[in-house]
């Protein structure tokens, strides 16, 4: 069953460090390009899923998650050492990073850094892998460039990786991203990857033979979107910031997330929720009229409603006093709309760096499990937004954060791509039963 979606990340590590290989897919249907490839990849512990399963084939893979990954496709072989300032022997990338480097891999890195963390683009995909190709024991070939000829773009494809671009394109390991542009520059999605690196194994003489691996998989409605029709989100200034961008995504794509109402304000929470309406007050508006939730919820006709809050209540109220607050407020709410369905999401976490002496991931986490057993006595639904959002050590990643140096709470519009995807999914899961 599907409830989760999506990173990252990985964009900071999650799926380098805190997800799990060979795992159920969720997110990547039979149907999908992709299927074949991803699933043979999981199955075989060359990239790794979400501990739920999710695959996040749409996010943008990261230099560090690219070398683990082809390290693995090579079998895990050790040697070298590791240079790089900003990767430590801690680090999930470690020991690939190490082999990297005696091999050559990374040979047009300048520089002492080599930001894991940082989105590869499709030349750096192809010099790395093309580099590593003898691990496979595939002898690479110069001299391949006039291939990409057809290729309005050929002439942005740096010196270094023309031979490593025009090589893999002859193999059919990478193609263009249309008839007559290359991207050299554009993003590698983990879905390529694990196609680029599925190729490669197919190539070495690997994957003949294998019987494709069976992966259950969930799909989503023909109509994607027409779950939130009648759903509201109500929030902080964490979901404030999806609110902005739903508009925005809006403009372009009128469809997505459906119909879905936003009541969302800044330091609202489940505490200052249950006062009164005054000047003072931070009850969101709902058509120019500052009201409680209970009535702004009844007054916008929603049937579903999906609340996040937390994060302005934990550092008053502690954990457990936030809870009963969030029961309270959502038997109000109950009370007034009785055919409410009601999906409280997870509390998501905050950035390293910015945790404070109540507020921090510990106390999150717990308020989580405890916001998840008041679910299960109430008859709520329980969304675990926070899996797909955190890295592997706990926090919210770098590039989902957008004021690190501030809060460390607010979300990216990428965080909020990977939180929609994660609702979508979710959605279609629960109406397939």
């Amino acid at each position: 069953m599907l409830i989760q979606q999506v990173v990252a990340f990985l964009l900071a590590g999650v799926l380098m460090t805190g997800g799990t290989a060979g795992g159920d897919l969720q997110d990547v249907p039979q149907d999908s390009w992709a299927y074949s490839y991803v699933s043979y990849i999981v199955e075989h512990d060359v990239m790794s899923t979400t501990k739920t399963g999710y695959f996040l084939g749409e996010v943008q893979i990261n230099r560090g998650d690219f070398i683990l990954s082809l390290w693995r496709a090579a079998g895990s072989p050790a040697g070298g050492s590791v240079d790089f300032s900003d990767v430590k022997q801690e680090d999930a990338c470690y020991e690939a990073l190490a082999w990297a480097t005696q091999q050559g891999i990374c040979q047009d890195i300048t520089g002492d850094a080599f930001s894991p963390a940082a989105y590869l683009n499709r030349e750096e995909a192809c010099a790395f892998l093309w580099r590593a190709l003898p691990a496979f024991g595939v002898e690479p070939r110069e001299g391949q460039s006039g291939g990409l000829s057809g290729f309005e773009d050929v002439d942005a494809v740096s010196s270094w990786a023309l031979d490593a671009v025009g090589d893999l394109y002859a193999r059919g390991i990478i193609s263009g991203t249309s008839d007559t542009q290359f991207s050299p520059a554009g993003p590698v999605t983990r879905n390529e990857a694990a196609a680029m690196l599925y190729k490669t194994l197919e190539l070495a003489g690997k994957i003949e033979g294998e019987e494709k691996p069976s992966v259950p998989t969930s799909t989503v409605p023909e109509d994607e979107w027409s779950w939130f029709d009648d759903a509201v989100f109500v929030g902080d200034s964490v979901s404030l910031k999806l609110t902005g961008y739903v508009t925005k995504t809006r403009q372009s794509d009128p469809d997505y997330l459906g119909k879905a109402q936003f009541l969302t304000a800044g330091s609202l929470g489940s505490g200052n929720a249950l006062w009164e309406v005054s000047d003072k007050s931070v009850h969101p508006l709902y058509q120019g009229t500052k009201m409680r939730l209970e009535d702004s919820v009844q007054a916008c006709g929603a049937k579903k409603m999906y609340i996040l809050l937390g994060m302005n209540d934990i550092g008053l109220y502690g954990v457990e006093d936030s809870v009963k607050n969030m029961e309270t407020l959502l038997g109000l709410i109950k009370e007034k709309t009785p055919d409410l369905q009601i999906f409280v999401q997870s509390a998501t976490p905050i950035h390293k760096g910015n945790e404070k002496k109540v507020l921090n991931n510990a106390n999150l986490r717990l308020y989580n499990e405890q916001l998840q057993e008041m679910c299960q006595r109430n008859g709520y639904y329980y969304v675990d937004i926070a899996s797909v959002l955190t890295d592997g050590e706990g926090y919210l990643p770098d590039a989902y954060c957008s004021d690190a140096s501030g809060m460390g709470m607010h979300f990216t519009d990428e965080a909020c791509r990977i939180w929609v995807d994660y609702l979508k999914q979710d959605a279609a899961a629960r109406q397939a039963g």
